[in-house]
């Protein structure tokens, strides 16, 4: 991936997040984003790491649709 198509991905994630997200849940995301530096790949179960993006946004459309996320 080159350094324009990560830039598109950050400039899409900000402006998401600049618009769609309340100011007082921006403060607690603000305080928690500090988990992302802590992530390891290795963490996640292979069928996570190995699903597409549009699989995962199905996947979890479907999921909260029958209440089987716990928020």
């Amino acid at each position: 991936m080159d350094d324009k198509q990560i830039q598109e991905i950050i400039d899409f994630v900000n402006t998401k997040y600049d618009t769609e997200v309340p100011r007082p849940v921006k403060f607690v995301v603000k305080r928690k984003a500090k988990k992302i530096e802590k992530l390891d790949l290795n963490d996640f179960p292979e069928s996570f790491r190995k699903c597409t993006i549009e699989e995962l946004i199905l996947i979890l459309k479907d999921a909260h649709d029958k209440k089987l996320l716990k928020f």
